[in-house]
């Protein structure tokens, strides 16, 4: 992957911009989120293996995570979706489940600054989906 993806102007984080990544896309709750990203990341990816994520920032404010390798099986048995995607649509998915599933447990623990904070990063990543080449597999992952 490139240090910008061509479509659109999505950068990719690298040395010290990475530090404040996490924090900036999942506020104060970033050490859970991160976890989390890491078990959706095992649990929807057949051939998942851990390994280095790439951060990338969006125009807007908003971001996502990509984990290492060039495609994962991604499936949902939630859904019925499965389908190989690559390594950064994957992470796309990934990070907008996460958005969504920390929002509502922060609506749920009486926490409404985060939640309000996860809801507007959720809609920030929406937003450049539906600009993302392969958004109708986004959004087909994410019914």
């Amino acid at each position: 992957m490139s240090d910008t993806l061509s479509h659109c102007d999505v950068t990719r984080l690298e040395g010290v911009q990475r530090l404040t990544f996490l924090p900036a896309l999942f506020g104060t709750d970033f050490m859970a989120a991160e976890a989390t990203m890491y078990a959706y990341a095992d649990r929807f990816c057949e051939n998942y293996q851990g390994g280095f994520w790439e951060y990338y920032r969006l125009p807007n404010g908003s971001g996502f995570m990509v984990p290492e390798g060039e495609t994962l099986l991604f499936c949902s048995s939630d859904n019925w979706f499965e389908q190989e995607v690559s390594a950064e649509v994957a992470g796309i998915i990934i990070t907008a489940l996460v958005l969504n599933h920390r929002s509502w447990h922060h609506s749920h623990h009486d926490r409404g600054e985060l939640c309000q904070h996860f809801c507007k990063q959720y809609e920030l990543l929406m937003d450049f989906v539906s600009t993302h080449p392969d958004a109708g597999v986004i959004y087909r992952a994410l019914d």
